[in-house]
């Protein structure tokens, strides 16, 4: 998504409203050699674990917090949001992990005591209502830790952020905020800007123009994403700053989320792959998680973006 380096491609310029087709299957084997390779994990059927649970952490000294923790399940991708770190505000999951009758939930948050990791790790009881376990909260080396007990609320339905599959929902204006590492050839570290995506004609793609700030300098970045309603693929095109070309492929198939993941670029002689996992937190607003693998290796975290639309 945007936020990378990026420069408009010409061959997605060319590629016009038919010519997506042929990309997104080029790119789809992309993700197929992914998904052989091992799924990110919290797929499955989770089916015990679809809810909203609540409940509490209590601290070592005896105070509780009350905790709201959302899990959806929608194709075999899931998403969720936690609530209790702050009055009022809810963080959505960077992380899930689901296990025959236990999960794995994280989220990075930004409060005013500084950027957080909330980590849960709950086991699921018997009769499928209850989830115990701890609570985690880490600030850097540091790390507060809170016993856990959630049940499953009685609504079986959990209210989750939606949006249409259409390529004319990026169309606008979105500021983003992007926290991660500087680690070429994939990203130039931590930034900020905005990105203005236009239409192309009848076509279904869309061209952003980014303008940002990166370690107090200016840049300017272009990006090409185009949509293909009838299999709900995305394919976005990049050329990064450093000359490297990205060719994205997204599933789209889910209304709370995308899966991207890249082609495998080469580069200093070794092979690197990146895949993304946008969620929408509301319709105008979505978050982008960032891995990245090396040599086949296994995926780690690059960093995250925030977007708002500002338009």
């Amino acid at each position: 998504m945007p936020g990378c380096s990026a420069h408009g491609s010409q061959a997605g310029r060319a590629a016009g409203p038919w010519g997506l087709r042929g990309l997104a299957l080029a790119a789809l084997t992309v993700l197929t050699a992914v998904t052989a390779a091992g799924q990110p994990a919290g797929r499955g059927d989770g089916s015990p674990f679809t809810g909203n649970w609540r409940g509490t952490a209590t601290g070592a000294d005896g105070a509780t917090t009350e905790v709201v923790l959302a899990l959806t399940d929608a194709d075999g991708a899931w998403a969720g949001t936690v609530s209790g770190f702050e009055p009022g505000r809810d963080a959505p999951l960077t992380r899930i992990e689901i296990g025959d009758a236990s999960v794995v939930a994280e989220a990075e948050v930004v409060t005013r005591l500084g950027a957080l990791i909330l980590r849960y790790d709950l086991t699921l009881a018997d009769d499928w209502r209850q989830l115990t376990g701890t609570q985690q909260v880490i600030a850097g080396a540091a790390r507060t830790a809170a016993d856990v007990e959630l049940r499953l609320w009685r609504r079986s339905d959990v209210p989750q952020p939606q949006v249409e599959q259409r390529i004319g929902y990026f169309t606008g204006t979105w500021r983003f905020d992007y926290l991660g590492g500087e680690y070429p050839p994939l990203s130039i570290g931590t930034r900020s800007g905005q990105v203005v995506f236009t239409p192309r004609g009848e076509a279904p793609w869309v061209d952003g123009a980014v303008t940002g700030e990166v370690f107090g300098e200016a840049y300017e970045e272009r990006l090409s994403i185009g949509f293909d309603p009838e299999s709900q693929t995305l394919v976005q095109q990049e050329q990064l700053s450093n000359g490297i070309e990205l060719l994205s492929v997204g599933d789209w198939r889910s209304p709370i989320g995308i899966e991207f993941v890249t082609r495998p670029v080469e580069a200093d002689g070794r092979t690197y792959q990146m895949r993304r996992q946008v969620t929408f937190t509301s319709e105008r607003a979505f978050r982008v998680t960032e891995e990245f693998s090396i040599d086949g290796g296994p995926f780690r975290r690059l960093g995250n973006a925030d977007y708002q639309r500002i338009d």
